[in-house]
């Protein structure tokens, strides 16, 4: 599949930069954000496969240098190589910071496992409504603690990934 774009810019640093004092919201061209943020917000959703992206960049006449069109050309790319190590590091630091909260979410099993087995024998609380009180208390704390943890590995990798 290939996605085709026209992009209408005044200048050719509106490829990468928004200027609001120069955005015409009647102009229907107008994009209203940074060039290169609009075709990436209509591309991501594309998860199987990226698509080929053709993006056609118009300019008034004056803004067009002998080297602009290599210029653009070498900025998109860079433009898009920080794009891909911001995402690569982000979704490092997804798979650092969950790992380490489901760590913590054992550790919290392991207490209240324990807390539990305690809590079951007669000795330290004598009434058992109040044993079972602890006890449900203890099992919210250890939904609450694996709640994040399991939330980010089963579903909100989707953004990531799709970026």
């Amino acid at each position: 599949m290939i996605l085709r774009f026209d992009l209408h810019l005044q200048e050719p640093k509106e490829l990468f930069v928004f200027d609001p004092q120069k955005y015409d919201p009647f102009d229907e061209k107008a994009l209203g954000e940074p060039g290169l943020d609009y075709l990436v917000a209509r591309v991501i959703g594309f998860w199987l496969r990226a698509p080929q992206v053709r993006t056609r960049v118009f300019l008034p006449s004056e803004q067009m240098t002998p080297n602009v069109q290599d210029r653009l050309h070498r900025a998109m790319i860079n433009w898009c190589d920080d794009l891909l190590v911001e995402n690569r590091r982000e979704r490092i630091e997804f798979f650092i910071n969950n790992s380490i909260f489901f760590g913590i979410a054992f550790i919290v099993l392991a207490v209240v496992v324990w807390a539990q087995s305690v809590l079951a024998l007669p000795i330290p609380i004598g009434d058992p409504e109040l044993r079972d009180a602890l006890n449900y208390g203890l099992d919210v704390v250890l939904w609450v603690a694996f709640w994040t943890p399991l939330s980010a590995f089963l579903l909100e990798w989707f953004p990531l990934y799709r970026r």
